[in-house]
């Protein structure tokens, strides 16, 4: 059996604060993370995930002194790994480092990627969404993309005015930017791995409902399909109200969605 290649741990992840921009026309989207870490052990190089994606930037900022811009990123196609090497050593201790870079909506239903469905006038139409599990969150933004590598995650969403966008938490701010695009930002995540991470962005239909304690649950699906989401939302509020009184332990977030969508080769997923 193959050993298992993991990320250095001279330096380990603690936020991420995740800005994408979709184009669902042009199958492509840019992107920025800002990454909150420990550098545990100085060094000039920060290895992270990063597997069909353009890294045209990065800098690191400690939390005491002046930032330090990146001499170099070799990335390394056979590991999915980049190696960013700065110009100078980077001191022990807590630091932002900033990736910029690009990425393609792929059709492989994989990483950050196009799901493709047709409208009730016949039409062809995309949306965005994600499937990570269990080590594509490294095809959609730079990550230390394994299972304990956890973190938390704020994802903020650029996309057109006409679209939703959705991900593991509620929203908590958005804002109509000059050029007619919404920037949607979602709350803080609880401390999770990376292939739980998730969004989509498209045209989308809904029902919802509360559970006795008060948690929001929606079903999402394409245009025309949400008469047929009761039975899942029924299906939804049962399992959530049961696993509260059963385990004693109230679900942690502040809604639950689940979402349809028209091709997805997981079958499903655990996301929050």
């Amino acid at each position: 059996m193959a050993q298992r290649e993991l990320l250095p741990s001279d330096v380990l992840p603690e936020h991420y604060d995740l800005t994408l921009e979709p184009d669902i026309e042009k199958f492509a989207f840019d992107g920025v993370v800002k990454i909150t870490c420990d550098v545990q052990v100085a060094t000039d190089s920060i290895s992270v995930h990063a597997h069909e994606l353009v890294l045209s930037a990065a800098s690191f900022t400690p939390s005491q002194g002046s930032v330090c811009q990146s001499d170099s990123i070799a990335l390394r196609t056979k590991a999915k790994t980049a190696v960013i090497g700065f110009e100078e050593v980077l001191p022990v201790g807590k630091g932002v480092l900033e990736i910029k870079f690009r990425g393609t909506l792929n059709d492989q239903m994989s990483g950050f990627y196009r799901s493709q469905y047709t409208d009730s006038k016949g039409v062809k139409r995309f949306m965005a969404t994600t499937q990570f599990e269990a080590i594509d969150a490294r095809k959609c933004f730079p990550c230390w993309d394994e299972p304990a590598r956890k973190a938390t995650f704020v994802v903020t969403m650029i996309y057109p005015s006409n679209l939703t966008a959705i991900s593991n938490m509620p929203p908590s701010s958005q804002e109509t930017r000059a050029d007619g695009k919404k920037k949607e930002i979602f709350m803080v995540t609880p401390k999770m791995s990376t292939y739980l991470l998730a969004f989509c962005v498209g045209e989308f239909e809904f029902v919802s409902t509360q559970t006795k304690s008060g948690v929001l649950a929606r079903i999402f699906a394409c245009p025309g399909n949400s008469a047929r989401c009761s039975f899942a939302l029924k299906c939804c509020i049962r399992a959530l109200e049961f696993y509260d009184e059963f385990f004693g332990i109230p679900y942690p977030l502040p809604k639950m969605d689940m979402i349809a969508i028209p091709d997805f080769s997981a079958g499903a997923m655990e996301n929050w």
